[in-house]
């Protein structure tokens, strides 16, 4: 299990930031490198349930998430089945002068045999890898 918890500051609004982090059916499109297939079982206002293959550090995680959200303070997702069940990422947005702050707070659960491949610094480095392209995308 690795905890990591990051902050990054955005020159662009709240609301943007939302809906570009909450957009998991775009993710494939934007993000490739990151996410290779999203598969949408159930979508509601609040809540989706997502297929996801999810690479990181050279490896395919194949995962069922629950996204939960509040716009535009807060998206968590939460992974309910598959290679990494039981781990998390909290999204926390809000605004700090003329840009939008983002707090990641995750927790990343090996399990089904993939114990022990990535170290703390592995998953801290891929997930801050993501996240500055995720505020790229924000800010163009």
């Amino acid at each position: 299990m690795s905890k990591i918890s990051f902050e990054k500051m955005i020159n662009a609004s709240m609301q943007k930031t939302f809906d570009v982090l909450v957009d998991f059916r775009n993710f494939e499109k934007i993000l490739p490198e990151y996410y290779s297939s999203i598969t949408p079982k159930s979508i509601r206002d609040e809540s989706s349930l997502i297929v996801e293959h999810l690479h990181l550090s050279g490896n395919e995680f194949v995962i069922m998430a629950k996204h939960f959200s509040k716009p535009p303070n807060l998206h968590e997702t939460r992974v309910v089945g598959g290679d990494i069940k039981g781990s998390y990422i909290i999204e926390k947005i809000s605004q700090c002068g003329h840009k939008t702050k983002l707090i990641v707070d995750a927790e990343i659960v090996s399990t089904k045999g993939i114990k022990n491949i990535f170290k703390k610094h592995d998953y801290e480095f891929e997930l801050k890898n993501l996240y500055q392209k995720f505020i790229n995308i924000i800010e163009e």
